[in-house]
């Protein structure tokens, strides 16, 4: 079942309420709404196209029955950034060989019922307890709180994307763009806008066409994948501020 998820407001700097916010990294891929419900697995763009069959290996991932994700979908390149251009190149299968990872920072369902209504902050906590610790094919996004501001000066240096800014007691509003949740980009990063509209485009082209990709998913990448993104995901709340 497809839900439109929650929009990021973009402002120019990071909130002062250092110690009342969540702090995330924003990682550069592909919004997917993840949905587990009635033993049917499927994937969802931010625009509703079903993109089940793109990803079997994600799928593939024992999820507990009932529950609903929202997420982004990445591809690390060689320096083990993520990269939207191999994440399409992955997509249209020009490359079959590299490891894709599904972030889940929310959770919508569970237990087959709708959760949206419930604080942020409880939302993450119940997410951390069901996602697999045994594959990172599907991981949690490590949050903080507050620090955004020091957060996004260390985004800077290291040439991502940006970060995310969320209050811990908002709710879950489909299809809305909130103050409560704030974007806040590096300008330095490159600009994928031409990418992304691509990727919609494509679907849209291409919605009936079955694409098939090799399962393979190669020691090297999914060290190197772990090793980058460890400090970001599947980490222990009270070791974040580390």
């Amino acid at each position: 079942m497809f839900l439109s998820p929650m929009l990021l407001k973009e402002v120019d700097t990071p909130p002062e309420d250092y110690a009342n916010v969540i702090t995330e990294l924003k990682l550069d891929g592909i919004r997917i709404i993840f949905s587990n419900l009635n033993n049917n697995p499927r994937l969802y763009t931010r625009t509703g196209h079903d993109v089940t069959h793109l990803f079997p290996e994600l799928i593939s991932v024992q999820l507990p029955k009932g529950v609903i994700l929202d997420g982004e979908l990445i591809v690390p390149d060689r320096n083990n950034k993520p990269s939207y251009r191999l994440l399409m190149d992955k997509i249209k299968q020009k490359e079959t060989t590299l490891s894709v990872q599904y972030v889940a920072y929310d959770l919508l369902y569970y237990r087959g019922e709708k959760i949206t209504q419930f604080p942020l902050l409880k939302r993450k906590k119940i997410l951390d307890q069901i996602i697999p610790t045994d594959t990172i094919t599907i991981v949690t996004s490590q949050w903080f709180e507050g620090n955004s501001q020091t957060y996004f000066e260390v985004v800077k240096r290291y040439g991502l994307e940006g970060i995310v800014v969320k209050k811990p007691m908002s709710k879950y509003r489909c299809g809305v763009r909130s103050g409560d949740w704030v974007k806040i980009l590096n300008r330095d990063y490159e600009d994928n806008l031409t990418l992304r509209s691509d990727f919609e485009s494509w679907l849209v082209n291409d919605n009936k066409k079955k694409v098939v990709f090799l399962n393979i998913q190669l020691k090297k990448n999914r060290k190197n994948l772990y090793e980058y993104y460890r400090k970001f995901i599947t980490g222990n709340k009270k070791d974040s501020s580390q």
